[in-house]
């Protein structure tokens, strides 16, 4: 399905490339639908309309369907291995990829280098999850799925957990950190997972339409939950945070919207810490730079998670033995051909709230 231009997605055939040594190529499993994805098929993400025509879909379990001998040597793998894609590779060049920050690396930003990114003119054309293959070139990384891992865990790991991994460790959240996830959405929930696994006290933040996504929460580890009514104020959700958590050290903002970046920046305390992993759009006007001054609060960008797919997969695994398996959190599968109907309904287009969408490219409409 690949992307044309705003609300424009376009069922294609591309033929199936040859494999190299080096080289692999995966039949998709399970392609992860993001919030990135949601925007920028609306139209609203400028590089996205330049790029285009690309294929949507960087969170990607697949099944290795081809596989060259140096490859299979090096990789440790073979045809019909279970795998999960990470969306950048480095360069081993730029100073962000030799400090170990590949999703920042400058030649594949300068090059628009990656999965869900990439222009399909560029051969073999097969750079996204929202397909039935993928094309595996020598330099990407992917991590192999543990033995008796449904696919669907495997997602929830691959970005969910492992950016909430990364978020979390970036902002040196430890024991007894008082911390405000804002957004009950899969990256939101992956947060407040990884925050309690690190001994954080944890509150998530959501609208009231986001009850059963905030019980979830709950389940997680939150040890409070807020519920924002329609119409309530910033500085009201500000007092209420505050009366039930008390002063907070780490307020995180992955909601992707102007009220909840505003919410973030007035949260901490003096000294404390914003992480701002989402893009709020339309994109915030202003920021009162001068509160942040006056507590001394430090503003941060995480990008990503590098090197953090394989701690999400064991942290997935050892959920699974204690009795939660986070792969049930993926409440909507597609098949590829409804992609767009996927992405309304990820979009919260349809009334429905889903916790994490998918397609699976193996599943028939009739299925569906």
């Amino acid at each position: 399905m690949v992307y044309q231009g705003p609300l424009n997605l376009e069922a294609k055939e591309l033929p199936l490339p040859e494999i190299g040594p080096e080289e692999l190529l995966l039949e998709v499993l399970l392609c992860g639908v993001d919030g990135t994805e949601v925007h920028a098929y609306r139209g609203e993400i400028g590089w996205a309309n330049e790029a285009a025509p690309l294929i949507f879909g960087d969170e990607v379990v697949g099944r290795v369907a081809v596989i060259g001998e140096v490859s299979k040597e090096r990789r440790g793998l073979d045809v019909g291995d279970r795998v999960v894609l990470d969306a950048r590779w480095p360069c081993n060049r730029c100073r962000p990829c030799i400090q170990g920050q590949y999703f920042a690396c400058e030649e594949a930003t300068a090059a628009r280098t990656g999965y869900g990114v990439m222009n399909v003119d560029r051969p073999p054309g097969l750079w996204g999850g929202y397909a039935s293959h993928v094309y595996v070139p020598p330099g990407a990384l992917l991590e192999k799925v543990p033995d008796g891992m449904d696919s669907k865990t495997a997602l929830m790991a691959c970005s969910v957990l492992a950016n909430g991994i990364r978020w979390t460790s970036f902002g040196n959240i430890g024991l007894g950190t008082r911390v405000a996830v804002i957004g009950p959405g899969p990256q939101g929930l992956g947060t407040v997972l990884a925050a309690a696994r690190r001994g954080a006290k944890v509150v998530s933040i959501g609208l009231e339409e986001d009850a059963a996504r905030l019980e979830v929460a709950k389940r997680l580890g939150a040890v409070e939950t807020i519920a924002i009514a329609r119409g309530e104020d910033t500085e009201t959700t500000r007092e209420r945070v505050l009366a039930v958590m008390g002063p907070i050290d780490v307020a995180i903002d992955v909601a992707g919207f102007v009220p909840a970046k505003q919410l973030a920046l007035s949260l901490p305390r003096t000294m404390g810490v914003v992480l701002v992993p989402a893009v709020s759009t339309p994109p915030i006007q202003s920021v009162d730079f001068m509160s942040l001054l006056r507590r001394e609060v430090a503003l941060l960008s995480p990008r990503s998670h590098p090197h953090s797919i394989r701690p999400a997969l064991e942290l997935a695994a050892q959920m699974v033995g204690e009795g939660i398996d986070v792969g049930d959190f993926v409440s909507h599968i597609f098949p590829l051909e409804a992609a767009a109907e996927a992405l309304r309904v990820a979009g919260g287009e349809t009334g429905e709230r889903p916790i994490k969408t998918a397609l699976d490219p193996t599943m028939t409409a009739a299925a569906s």
